[in-house]
């Protein structure tokens, strides 16, 4: 199903949002999703698995391929749990696209970390307006604009294969050069941008709550209540290419990336306004 929109209000607008229940996109079996999993790595082995001469070589295990159990589901008190190990690389990818929407969903950490980022902060990331192939990225994940999932990160924003958007950093800071401040400069931006100072990551083990909010190629992400990063007009190009083609619309993809992660209560609803608690962290333009 896709969510799709008539909206003629401007970004700035003050309106309430549209009053859709939520639809939830978590069951036991899966069945709204596909995955996707890339090559194995070379500290693991895989019986039948044949690699290639070098690690740029090996072949992905591809679509609803998983032997290893990566991405999984358990029931814990009565609700649908998505477990994700980490081992390999890819992602879980619905089988729908979205446009304009509210995704909602509860996310914490698992003790497990593999190569390559055994000593490394634990990662993960949801993927939105996902188009193309399956593996755009490194062999792993689709074009998209990525909402962060990562211990003491979450909501930076990444942009995959060409993507980029507007928004408003500051750059005073040496390690991190770009930081989402909503009084910051609107800046074009195809690299990572650090999330906001508004921050509030529960504890190791803890559930946060992230949410984004997509309407018309714009997106709002939010941790535990508080805006941590805003996009603004969504689009790509392709490599070599100076033409921008407008990203609105697409996949979600939830990562696999060398850490356990689960999420619960994952749901989505379509909306037609920006929700009125969410207009005022909207940057003027």
């Amino acid at each position: 199903m896709k969510l799709t929109v008539l909206s003629l209000l401007g970004f700035g607008a003050v309106a309430l949002a549209q009053e859709s229940s939520f639809r939830p996109l978590l069951d036991p079996q899966l069945s709204q999703w596909e995955k996707w999993l890339g090559p194995v790595h070379r500290a693991y082995d895989l019986p039948g698995y044949v690699r290639g001469a070098k690690p740029k070589d090996d072949p992905v295990l591809g679509l609803n391929n998983d032997p290893l159990k990566v991405i999984t589901t358990r029931q814990i008190d009565g609700e649908t749990v998505l477990h994700i190990t980490g081992q390999v690389f890819g992602a879980l990818s619905s089988l729908a696209s979205f446009d304009n929407f509210h995704l909602k969903t509860e996310q914490r950490w698992g003790e497990k970390r593999w190569e390559p980022r055994l000593t490394a902060v634990r990662d993960n990331g949801i993927l939105i307006f996902c188009v193309g192939e399956h593996g755009a990225t490194g062999k792993f994940w689709m074009r998209s604009q990525e909402l962060q999932v990562q211990e003491g990160d979450i909501g930076d924003y990444w942009p995959l294969s060409g993507a980029m958007a507007e928004i408003p950093i500051r750059t005073d800071d040496p390690v991190k050069k770009r930081i989402y401040d909503p009084k910051g400069t609107l800046t074009t931006v195809n690299a990572r941008v650090w999330h906001g100072t508004n921050y509030d990551e529960k504890p190791f083990g803890e559930w946060n709550t992230i949410e984004c909010f997509a309407l018309n190629g714009d997106a709002v992400f939010r941790l535990n209540g508080k805006t941590v990063n805003v996009i603004l007009n969504s689009r790509y190009r392709e490599k070599g290419s100076t033409v921008d083609v407008p990203l609105k619309a697409g996949k979600l993809q939830i990562q696999s990336e060398a850490a356990e992660c689960e999420y619960r209560r994952m749901e989505i609803r379509p909306i037609t306004y920006w929700p009125a608690d969410v207009v005022g962290d909207l940057p003027k333009r």
